[in-house]
């Protein structure tokens, strides 16, 4: 079963851990979150806020040994896995980081769920070269995955 590293917006914790549930009990497909699968407890503070500007503030509170600490557990896990699927509604920082990591440093196919930016040059230039696809929304992902790895039920 591939494994693959699932990069996205802190505002989008929630939503897209019901979609990774679905897609993890349907097809043969696990994902990595860095916001479910890491133990740090100022991660699940950060998971609890509500409010763009909540968000920014608690952010802005860490700790450069804090902030190290999460950027090197990413690392790990995006080591760990098979590729990285990102889910792209809005440009990001840590996103961005993450899908050019696991492209340009460890040689990871990186799959971009995006309608918004689907035509921007870097995001499909790195989906390419990576190896990995762009796709509009989760609906053609959702069925590469089932072409690719298919169903589990």
């Amino acid at each position: 079963m591939k494994e693959f590293y699932l990069a996205h917006s802190v505002s989008l914790i929630d939503q897209v851990r019901r979609w990774q549930l679905m897609m993890e009990v349907r097809y043969n497909i696990k994902f990595i979150n860095p916001f479910t699968n890491n133990p740090n407890e100022k991660l699940e503070e950060l998971r609890k806020l509500k409010t763009k500007t909540a968000t920014t503030r608690y952010l802005n509170q860490l700790s450069l040994n804090q902030c190290i600490e999460i950027m090197e557990r990413d690392l790990m896990l995006i080591r760990k896995s098979d590729g990285v699927v990102a889910y792209f509604d809005r440009a990001t920082i840590g996103t961005s980081q993450e899908i050019i990591t696991a492209w340009k440093l460890y040689g990871l196919p990186v799959y971009i769920i995006t309608k918004r930016y689907m035509n921007h040059p870097w995001l499909r230039s790195i989906a390419d070269e990576s190896g990995g696809r762009m796709f509009r929304n989760r609906t053609e992902f959702k069925k590469f995955v089932k072409e690719e790895f298919g169903c589990r039920i």
